[in-house]
């Protein structure tokens, strides 16, 4: 199954709520350190602590959160790569009690591996314009 990359918000302050200008560091922070567990520790507890999720989020929701996120990243130093970035964006998201997906694809020729999230099988944040879509390896 290939996937489009779409729905990209890029970092519009408008879209972000004042509470996740709060949360959206601290969650970018936290994924920084998970994604030093083992894979399958990292995904399980994803796993778990996405059940806690009342319900799915809408795709402005998404947009909000994952602004949030980026907005964040850019005031950090140092490198934020798309794991930490989508870690991130689902941390934030399971604190507001909305379920997102986060996808883990790759791509060959030449092979490139990516993480993202999506809310009603649509990637959200990611530019709509991809010469090559990635093939979905795992959804959470």
């Amino acid at each position: 199954m290939t996937t489009p990359m779409a729905l990209d918000t890029g970092t519009r302050s408008d879209l972000i709520r004042r509470g996740d200008r709060l949360l959206a560091p601290m969650c970018l922070t936290v994924a920084e350190h998970l994604v030093r567990l083992k894979f399958g520790r990292l995904v399980a507890g994803v796993r778990h602590a996405k059940r806690t999720c009342r319900r799915p989020a809408t795709t402005i929701e998404a947009a909000r959160i994952t602004a949030a996120v980026h907005h964040a990243a850019r005031h950090r130093a140092g490198r934020v790569a798309c794991l930490e970035y989508s870690l991130a964006a689902m941390l934030l998201a399971i604190l507001r009690r909305r379920s997102l997906d986060w996808c883990i694809g790759a791509r060959l020729m030449p092979y490139a591996s990516h993480t993202w999230v999506e809310t009603d099988n649509r990637p959200v944040g990611e530019p709509d314009t991809r010469d090559r879509p990635y093939h979905v390896l795992l959804r959470v």
